[in-house]
């Protein structure tokens, strides 16, 4: 059995020498492990969004403190 893969991911490639069988089994593999990477990138980016939307919500409520306890609001 052929067992080319990915540079990056390393996910498994089909080729043309293995059978139907074995590739089903390495397809099925591959679309596993990218569902699990895509999972994970919009877990990474939704707790990223999260945080910079408090980091700036916090950042406007300090310099509306500011204003107001100078008296120019």
């Amino acid at each position: 059995m052929q067992d080319q893969k990915t540079p990056n991911q390393q996910y498994k490639l089909p080729h043309i020498q293995n059978t139907g069988a074995e590739e089903v089994i390495r397809l099925r593999d591959t679309i596993t492990a990218i569902d699990n990477d895509v999972a994970a990138l919009n877990v990474a980016l939704v707790t990223k969004a999260g945080k910079v939307t408090t980091d700036n919500l916090q950042a406007q409520i300090d310099e509306l403190s500011i204003l107001i306890y100078a008296g120019l609001i």
